[in-house]
């Protein structure tokens, strides 16, 4: 992809000619793209696409549907550019438009992630918003185990404890245990353990799922699965011999893997399943 850079350099350039006749789905497409291919272009002012896109997003913040929201917030998160100014705005108009009932669960659970990420939750959004409607909804059945994990992941690293939501999401995840590969099982029971939410139904009923998926988990899951039990003083007797048997040199060929594997990682290092958030 480097050689290709001068081309999209100069089409990031040709962009900066004609960008304040951009709507939001052009803006949120060249945002998107260009996380795709990991490349944030700078020109001579010192000012880089990112930063352009930025403002003129926030010009039109009104324009904005889920689906560019989405892209937006997950393109931001992925090259790592905490623009204060563009989370605020699309978290502004979601609150503003009611428009959180037209997001799909990828997209919601996405877009959290992505706040969360670049350490700029919308206070609103997560205190009210997102987690009312978890809350308030009959039924959790169309979110996956990643949507599920995500949304508790996104709460506890932003530090917004809400017991009630939570709670809903162990429900769904105890009803779709099976269906939670490693990173999954870490980050929810991370994520309770964090926020000191510790559903002792949900560890007890998530460990024969933990004790399965655990010759997948890095050491990095395994180590947090293993705090989140410690944390809630939940006895899980049969996982916790599964984990003490992995002998030293496992560990050492754990880590040899994850050194050598590093360098191939996914756009979106923190999923295990090179699953990009897009259009579906």
């Amino acid at each position: 992809m480097k050689s290709n850079r001068k081309i999209f350099q100069f089409f990031a350039g040709a962009s900066m000619d004609i960008i304040r006749e951009f709507d939001e789905r052009h803006l949120s497409n060249l945002a998107y793209a260009y996380a795709l291919i990991d490349y944030v272009p700078e020109f001579d002012d010192g000012i880089d696409l990112f930063d352009h896109i930025t403002m003129n997003a926030v010009d039109v913040k009104a324009e904005f549907i889920p689906q560019g929201i989405f892209n937006m917030a997950w393109a931001y998160a992925t090259i790592g550019k905490p623009h204060a100014a563009l989370f605020e705005a699309m978290g502004d108009q979601i609150v503003a438009s009611n428009l959180l009932k037209e997001f799909r669960p990828q997209a919601l659970s996405n877009t959290v992630w992505a706040n969360a990420t670049v350490d700029v939750p919308h206070a609103k959004l997560f205190e009210e918003k997102v987690a009312n409607l978890i809350v308030q909804s009959k039924s959790l059945a169309r979110f996956n185990s990643q949507d599920l994990s995500n949304i508790v992941w996104a709460y506890a690293a932003a530090q917004f404890p809400h017991p009630k939501m939570f709670r809903k999401v162990a429900e769904a995840a105890i009803r779709s245990k099976g269906e939670f590969i490693s990173q999954d099982v870490a980050n929810l029971l991370w994520s309770n353990a964090t926020m000191v939410i510790t559903d002792k139904q949900l560890f007890l009923s998530i460990a024969p799922t933990a004790a399965k998926v655990i010759d997948s988990c890095t050491n990095q899951e395994l180590s947090n699965i293993a705090w989140s039990y410690a944390v809630a003083d939940v006895d899980a007797p049969t996982l916790f011999m599964i984990i003490s048997s992995i002998s030293v040199s496992e560990w050492k060929a754990r880590l040899k893997l994850r050194k050598s594997s590093s360098s191939t990682s996914g756009i979106c290092g923190r999923r295990k399943r090179s699953q990009i958030p897009g259009y579906q």
